[in-house]
C-alpha cells in the first residue's frame, strides 16, 4: 500500500475549502435562499449539492482512488481512503441570513481521521489540521497561526461549552449538557463550542447532535491540536447520530464520567 502524503492531502483539502467557500459565499451574497426539506425532516439547499458535486469532480480528477462520503449524496467509492464532506454545516443559519455556518472537510484513512478542515467564510474564519503535523487557524484571510488545546491541569474550574447553546436546549439535552457543571463552569458558545477548544479558550465541548460529516473535521482538529475526541461511550467510530465530546485530552474521562453518571441516574 502507497503511503500517504499527509502535507499533500492538507494542501488538497484547504484547496477544496477554497472553492466551496467561493460557491457558499455567492449563494449567501445573492439573498433569499430557496430551500427544500429532506426525508429527515432537514432541510436542504442547492449549493450543498453543488459544492459536494465540485468536490465529487475535483477528486475524480486528483484522488481518483479515493472514497467520498457527503451529506447530500451519501458514500462512493474505497471506505479505506474517503473524503467526508459537509457542505453547508448549519443549514437553518445559511437560510436565515446568519454568518454561523461552514464547509466541513475531513479525510479519513484506514480508519483514522487524519486531517480536517472547518471554514467559515462568513464568519471570515477557518481551522484546520493534520494529525502529528499540528493545527493552525486563520481570521479574515490572515495568514494561518498555530492553535493548541490548553495543555495543562488548571488550578480553577474547567471550563465547558456545548452547541447548541445550554438556553437553547430541550429539557432532554439540557440535562445530559448540565451534568458537566459538575466538572467546571459553563461558558456560552462564540462562534461554536468546538472551536473554542481548539482555540484553547475552553477545555471540554458537547454537541449534543451530529452525525459523521458534522464531526469528521472537528475530531481531526482537536486531535492535530492535541485533543481528544469520541462519543459519550468512548468509542470513536462514526456511526449513527448521537452526541460527542471535544476535550483538550486531559479532561476527557473526567467528562465522559460526569456525562455517564448523569445517564445512569435516567
Amino acid at each position: 500500500m502507497a503511503v500517504r502524503d499527509l502535507q499533500s492531502d492538507l494542501q488538497f483539502a484547504l484547496g477544496l475549502a477554497d472553492l466551496a467557500d467561493e460557491m457558499s459565499m455567492d449563494a449567501f451574497h445573492a439573498g433569499s435562499v430557496r430551500h427544500s426539506i429532506k426525508s429527515d425532516g432537514t432541510p436542504t439547499i442547492h449549493v450543498e449539492v453543488a459544492i459536494e458535486d465540485a468536490v465529487r469532480n475535483a477528486l475524480t480528477r486528483f484522488r481518483p482512488m479515493d472514497g467520498f462520503v457527503g451529506e447530500e449524496s451519501g458514500q462512493s467509492g474505497d471506505p479505506s481512503a474517503c473524503w467526508i464532506i459537509d457542505p453547508i454545516d448549519g443549514t437553518k443559519d445559511f437560510i436565515k441570513g446568519e454568518a454561523a455556518w461552514a464547509t466541513q472537510i475531513a479525510f479519513r484513512l484506514n480508519g483514522d481521521l487524519t486531517l480536517g478542515v472547518t471554514s467559515a467564510p462568513a464568519l471570515g474564519g477557518r481551522w484546520w489540521g493534520a494529525v502529528g503535523h499540528g493545527s493552525w487557524m486563520s481570521n479574515n484571510h490572515s495568514g494561518g497561526r498555530p492553535s493548541k488545546v490548553v495543555s495543562t491541569d488548571r488550578k480553577e474550574r474547567l471550563r465547558w461549552s456545548c452547541h447548541p447553546a445550554l438556553d437553547a436546549l430541550g429539557t432532554d439535552w439540557y440535562r445530559i449538557a448540565s451534568a458537566l457543571r459538575a466538572i467546571g463552569d459553563y461558558v456560552a458558545p462564540d462562534p461554536h463550542a468546538v472551536l473554542m477548544v481548539i482555540e484553547g479558550q475552553i477545555e471540554v465541548a458537547l454537541q449534543l447532535e451530529g452525525a459523521a460529516w458534522d464531526y469528521a473535521a472537528f475530531a481531526a482538529i482537536v486531535s492535530a491540536s492535541g485533543g481528544r475526541f469520541s462519543y459519550l461511550d468512548s468509542s470513536i467510530e462514526m456511526r449513527g447520530v448521537r452526541p460527542a465530546l471535544f476535550t483538550n485530552g486531559i479532561a476527557h474521562d473526567g467528562a465522559l464520567h460526569a456525562l455517564a453518571q448523569r445517564r445512569n441516574a435516567g
